[in-house]
């Protein structure tokens, strides 16, 4: 639109200078001819009033009114020889009578063109200067021609009305010409009608998008067919394609939810047999006090314990994956939502990690509950992992630019340097050991905590960050916009 509305505001400019120019030559061009028509009328006059000698004087009105034409107005001036100063008005066409000549002759010496007169008489001179005479009437002259006879300087005047043709040209300003005028308004409509049709357009789009959010948030959408509920018939083959990404997007979520429950029931099946069928040998290496056998059982145990809990893992990121694609986003409430998960955390761990919460009161954000709730968990679980016995895990959540910000601290180790850029990839995970395998916490970890909560907050449309605190500790950041 930017773009269209500098070629629409320069197009013109450039055409209006352009034949401005171009009139302006047209004009400069007129002028000669009329020029030219003027010295030529003066040489009829010239050779018609030399031939009359003395009588040229009374002779003059005869031979100007012979040579006029219908559009072309003549002005004869006489100065006499032997004066220098005074022009006589001597004759006219149209003719008109002698009181007419002299108020004429006053209302030229009003508007100085005798001065230009007595300028004449050394040369030919061009004008193109409005006149009104004593009836009104407005005349363009156009060029003043002088020649020389026995009875005195001559100079002939020519003009045109500013009705006629030739005078209208000279006379108008070439903004005010009527094809200008015409040539305006229909360019001011043809780019009101191009605008008009880029603001339909535009909010055909806005509507479109205003009713993808609505099937979005809406339950039970999958009955609603985009393409039947779309307010731009133009777009109808866009939403047929969309229904049908929607339709493939919503298959896949449950391929992949029916998927993770049958991996998960077909491998724990044989777990459950091998921890079964480990129980006999405990009890034998038991009884036998067979030391290596015992490590044995305990290494067989440990790794099912593992096995297990890679299972529920892939499960649980399975599921997520699959809540994510078909995840309606809507308003939540993120106040509450934080202030709960802190509470339920400090009812667990209460004991070892103490659990404060800052909160300001009343922010929503536009997410899926489900998601955000799981990477909220994550994050707190991760900071109490990490927590030495006895410190401290703060929930931080303001608002601010039009997104909710919480940040989650620590007081733990912190994080590498080096593995701090891929603190977020999956199965990235720095916990030191306590012996049996298992992490901080006392369990096994797979680094697949973090990377559910950037995944998470990323597709909600947010943003996630984490940093080493320089007064010790540990910050986890996530940004999420504010709901509408």
């Amino acid at each position: 639109m930017v773009l269209l509305g500098l070629v629409f505001l320069s197009v013109p400019m450039i055409l209006y200078a352009r034949f401005a120019t171009v009139d302006e030559e047209r004009q400069q061009l007129l002028l000669g001819n009329l020029q030219n028509q003027g010295y030529l009328l003066a040489q009829g006059l010239e050779l018609a009033l030399r031939a009359e000698r003395d009588k040229a004087p009374v002779a003059a009105a005869d031979w100007v009114a012979r040579l006029g034409t219908s559009s072309l107005r003549i002005k004869l001036l006489l100065r006499p020889t032997g004066e220098n100063e005074s022009f006589y008005y001597v004759a006219a066409f149209p003719t008109v009578n002698v009181a007419y000549l002299d108020a004429e002759r006053q209302a030229l010496v009003a508007t100085g063109i005798l001065g230009k007169v007595e300028e004449s008489c050394a040369g030919n001179r061009s004008l193109s200067q409005s006149f009104t005479g004593p009836s009104g009437t407005t005349e363009i002259l156009t060029s003043i021609s002088p020649f020389h006879t026995e009875a005195g300087c001559w100079a002939v005047i020519t003009a045109y009305a500013e009705s006629d043709p030739a005078g209208t040209t000279l006379a108008r300003p070439f903004a005010s010409a009527p094809e200008v005028r015409w040539a305006g308004i229909f360019y001011a409509m043809m780019a009101l009608l191009i605008l008009a049709v880029a603001v339909s357009v535009a909010l055909g789009l806005r509507r479109f998008a205003r009713l993808a959010r609505i099937i979005r948030h809406t339950p039970g959408r999958r009955q609603i067919s985009f393409a039947n509920a779309t307010p731009v018939p133009e777009l109808k083959p866009v939403a047929v394609e969309f229904d049908s990404l929607v339709t493939t997007l919503e298959t896949s979520a449950r391929s992949i939810r029916e998927a993770a429950e049958e991996n998960a029931h077909a491998l724990k099946a044989p777990i459950a047999a091998m921890a079964q069928a480990v129980e006999p040998i405990r009890r034998v290496a038991n009884m036998t006090n067979d030391d290596r056998a015992k490590r044995a059982v305990e290494t067989i145990e440990r790794a099912l314990e593992r096995l297990e809990d890679l299972v529920a893992s892939a499960r649980r990121i399975d599921e997520a994956i699959a809540e994510m694609i078909d995840a309606p986003a809507s308003p939540i409430k993120l106040s509450p939502l934080v202030e709960n998960t802190a509470r339920a955390f400090a009812e667990a761990h209460g004991n070892n990690v103490k659990i404060v919460a800052s909160v300001e009161p009343g922010i929503k954000v536009a997410a899926s509950e489900e998601a955000l709730e799981t990477a909220i968990e994550n994050l707190v679980d991760n900071a109490v992992s990490f927590a030495p016995q006895g410190s401290t895990v703060r929930l931080e959540l303001k608002q601010g630019g039009g997104r909710a910000r919480l940040a989650v601290i620590d007081q733990g180790p912190g994080v590498p340097v080096d593995l701090l850029p891929a603190i977020f990839e999956r199965h990235v995970s720095h916990r030191p050991s306590n012996g049996n395998g298992a992490g901080a916490a006392g369990g096994p970890h797979f680094g697949l905590g973090l990377a559910i909560v950037r995944r998470n907050i990323e597709l909600m449309g947010g943003r996630v960050a984490a940093r080493n605190r320089p007064e010790g500790g540990f910050e986890v950041t996530i940004s999420l916009p504010l709901a509408g």
